[in-house]
């Protein structure tokens, strides 16, 4: 039986990452890249990238940003996603500045690798080593005093990395392996991804 679900709030992909101190349970930094393909915000691309100011050197961007080539698109999804999300529960993401940059991507099957020019330097953030893809559907998700119901595609990776300026940064992605064989990882792609919402709360 075929089910309809409105109103669509996002469409297109999300990879994520986190990377840590090499050794330590210390994030050193957390990325969020939207590819928007269509929403009621327009297209285009965000990418949210936080650098840790207690192990990262300060960079000619400072300790991250939110770069777009649409500003509009980007606060949305920042202020009513990505600031939920748990990997940025202890990141201070109200602090970024959001930055015009021109950001794209390439994906081959094996490997994602975003590039984003700012006004500063470049940025490449890449995912590789897939170790599997699923389907997870999350239905409201919760996401401050809304909801959305989810629906992607996630595949973790066994590695990722962030260049700066042609500069690694020295972190490393942290996978986990259940008894049942299923992986996870920090550093994770995600495709055919759809929320819709915002929902009205259980109970109204």
């Amino acid at each position: 039986m075929n089910e309809i679900k409105r109103p669509v709030f996002f469409s297109g992909e999300n990879p994520g990452m986190t990377l840590y101190l090499p050794g330590t349970e210390q994030a050193i930094a957390v990325v969020s890249y939207w590819y928007c393909t269509d929403s009621p915000f327009g297209v285009g691309h965000v990418l949210v990238l936080w650098l840790n100011p207690a192990t990262t050197p300060v960079a000619e961007i400072g300790h991250g940003g939110i770069f777009t080539d649409n500003r509009n698109l980007a606060q949305v999804l920042v202020n009513n996603l990505t600031q939920h999300f748990p990997e940025f529960q202890d990141v201070p993401i109200n602090t970024l500045s959001t930055v015009e940059a021109q950001c794209d991507h390439t994906f081959d099957s094996h490997r994602y690798q975003v590039k984003c020019q700012t006004p500063q330097i470049p940025i490449e953030i890449e995912w590789h080593k897939l170790l599997e893809r699923k389907q997870v559907i999350w239905p409201r998700f919760p996401a401050g005093e809304a909801a959305y119901d989810l629906t992607t595609v996630i595949c973790p990776c066994q590695m990722g990395q962030i260049q700066l300026n042609g500069k690694r940064i020295a972190g490393e992605a942290r996978v986990t392996q259940a008894a049942d064989g299923q992986f996870s990882s920090t550093a994770f792609l995600a495709f055919a991804e759809t929320w819709i919402g915002p929902l009205e709360a259980l109970g109204e």
